[in-house]
């Protein structure tokens, strides 16, 4: 019987910023704040809260392996990412990991084995911990709004099987819709939900759904903040950026006034943490300062070294182009080359999507990124 596929799509806008989320380091403590967890955090209530999707409740809570697992994942697929050469790449490791979780709860066999290798936790425990930082992260201060959103399109031929799709509710609300997926108002109504949880910051994912695939699955990661301090338009002006080949080029730059920074500054690179109005999370710059080339510094350095040497400094400037990015990928390959194989292939087990048996794939792992970093 020739296999069904199924489709994944992850996708996010980010505005002012979302390249690394870290507590931001008190004065004098060079090492990171970690984000409190469900049971010990006194969140203020979601902004704006009629937007926000009803998490059902579900025990569970971020243990420190999820959030090493979560670590080493995004590092590895965004090292993946810049190895193929792509120009300016920008994506949110974070969207991918929520939706590769989201197909491994119907996985089986050494399918699933695969998925609990690459995404470093057994997939059943991975949702509950998920539940939870969404949870965490989406209850914002300030004049941040942070949403992780999920959906589930299934062709109208075909049922969902109801314990993924209770999973599907419960610990990513990701409600389940049935659709004709040979008429285009199917692919105009997928489009209006994404434009809707991304904010008309990406308007148009997809552009057809393809004649064999009978699932779509699609996570959102939508993130808008402030700066702590904000840059002053009036500094905003002309600055020479040295692209990674070819002459330096005039583009728009961001100017900061002096204050007290969280920073690094080592033999090899410069960093600086621009902290959010939230006082949770931060902006990380990273720029090397002898001569590497930005892929190859990205593969020989930690982040989270980076991040644990961070320091504050008092009399710090900062100047950075304005940035305006779009992105588009398949991560089929990069996935691949990460040890998620057989879900691509004719071995693939899904058995635990649908009520019907029938042989299932993943046919296409789409990620679109919408980036503006400005004032």
């Amino acid at each position: 019987m020739k296999k069904k596929i199924i489709a994944l799509i992850v996708l996010a806008a980010m505005l002012l910023g979302l390249l690394s989320a870290c507590a931001q380091p008190p004065a004098g403590d060079p090492a990171p704040v970690d984000e409190p967890t469900i049971d010990d955090a006194q969140p203020e209530p979601p902004r704006p809260p009629e937007e926000r999707p009803a998490l059902q409740p579900r025990e569970g809570y971020l243990c420190a392996e999820t959030e090493a697992a979560i670590f080493h994942f995004s590092q590895t697929l965004f090292r993946e990412v810049l190895a193929m050469g792509e120009e300016n790449p920008v994506i949110s490791p974070l969207s991918a990991y929520y939706a590769l979780a989201m197909v491994a709860l119907g996985a089986g066999g050494e399918t699933r084995a695969e998925f609990e290798a690459v995404l470093g936790r057994d997939p059943e425990k991975l949702a509950a911990e998920l539940y939870a930082l969404a949870r965490s992260l989406t209850y914002t201060r300030g004049s941040t709004a942070l949403t992780i959103a999920g959906s589930v399109w299934t062709a109208e031929d075909f049922t969902i099987a109801p314990d993924f799709a209770a999973a599907m509710m419960d610990y990513f609300a990701a409600p389940a819709e049935s659709r004709d997926f040979s008429a285009q108002t199917t692919v105009d109504e997928i489009n209006a939900w994404v434009s809707e949880q991304t904010e008309g910051l990406i308007e148009e994912l997809i552009q057809e759904i393809g004649r064999d695939e009978v699932m779509l699955l699609i996570n959102t990661l939508y993130f808008s903040a402030k700066w702590a301090e904000a840059f002053n338009p009036m500094t905003e002006g002309p600055g020479e950026f040295r692209p990674a080949a070819g002459p330096a080029i005039e583009v728009p730059f961001l100017t900061a006034g002096r204050g007290s920074k969280a920073v690094s500054v080592t033999n090899t690179y410069e960093a600086a943490m621009l902290p959010y109005d939230d006082g949770r999370l931060g902006f990380l710059l990273v720029r090397p300062t002898d001569g590497t080339p930005v892929r190859d510094f990205v593969v020989a350095h930690d982040l989270g070294a980076i991040m644990a040497g961070l320091a504050m400094e008092y009399d710090v400037q900062v100047r950075m182009p304005k940035l305006d990015l779009e992105f588009e990928i398949g991560l089929i390959g990069l996935l691949e080359a990460m040890g998620l194989r057989e879900v691509f292939g004719d071995f693939a087990d899904l058995s635990g999507l649908l009520e019907e048996d029938m042989p299932l794939r993943i046919s296409r792992v789409l990620q679109k990124v919408r980036l503006i970093v400005d004032e």
